[in-house]
């Protein structure tokens, strides 16, 4: 019994021992994966990155490519068919780029003219705001090659949301839009296309730019604030590994499931 007794005291101190020794190291262990885990969202950030020097050396390929039907200043040349890569679908569709007096940084919209001609067979317009042109919104040369490409991009989403509407859903999307509820929906649902087309980093440094650096009015910082999605929100969509549903008819995206992409 005695015996018994010693050997129950001699694995009670050891099982002790262990488990101070386990919290001991554990901190270190949970520090180093953190590390590593860091390390791997900071490297998938890099790759999410778009270059102007890695679309400057391939331009005369994307204009060939994506250039077709397109009028595009040679300023901001190489971010528009940067973008206009990212969206297939939009290939041989007529789309003017121009400088303007937009009452935002960017606005785009079909042209009147074909409104009522079929979704891929309108032309469309993208407007960006001229320097000194307007007290609202940023100008395009402020920003970086990799902001400029996500708010080009939030520009072709609207584009691809009008092709999949009706010309009497467009003029009624005009009118819907004039409500703060649907302009916050349908703001923060081409965010959405944006991020399903590949192109949601850019989307959040020209977001995050916007909101949190740039020398933009108040007023306007909270005009993005209260009807886009947030940083924060762009971030959590792009490591999201569900897959969505676009519904372009009800402007929404839908989460479908939560399986893993491999």
């Amino acid at each position: 019994m005695y015996g018994a007794g010693k050997n129950e005291c001699y694995f009670k101190t050891l099982k002790e021992s262990f488990m101070k020794k386990k919290f001991i190291v554990s901190p270190f262990i949970l520090l180093f994966c953190f590390i590593i885990s860091i390390a791997a969202h900071s490297q998938e950030m890099l790759i999410g990155y778009l270059s102007k020097d890695s679309f400057a050396c391939k331009l005369e390929e994307l204009r060939k490519e994506y250039g077709v039907n397109k009028t595009i200043p040679n300023e901001i040349e190489l971010a528009c068919l940067a973008v206009l890569s990212y969206y297939p679908e939009l290939k041989n569709t007529k789309i003017i780029f121009n400088f303007g007096s937009p009452l935002s940084t960017m606005v785009s919209k079909p042209r009147m003219r074909s409104i009522f001609k079929s979704g891929y067979e309108r032309e469309y317009k993208v407007t960006i705001r001229k320097p000194g042109t307007s007290k609202n919104g940023l100008e395009w040369s402020e920003l970086s090659f990799n902001s400029l490409v996500g708010w080009i991009g939030h520009e072709l989403g609207h584009i691809n949301h009008y092709i999949h509407k009706t010309s009497a859903g467009i003029l009624f999307t005009g009118i819907k839009y004039a409500f703060p509820g649907y302009r916050r929906r349908m703001e923060r649902f081409t965010d959405n296309l944006v991020i399903q087309h590949g192109l949601g980093l850019a989307l959040l440094e020209g977001t995050d730019y916007s909101i949190n650096y740039s020398n933009a009015r108040p007023h306007y910082k909270k005009f993005l604030t209260k009807y886009y999605l947030s940083p924060t929100e762009i971030k959590d969509l792009i490591s999201s590994k569900s897959f969505y549903r676009v519904i372009y008819r009800t402007t929404k995206v839908v989460r479908i499931d939560a399986i893993t992409k491999s």
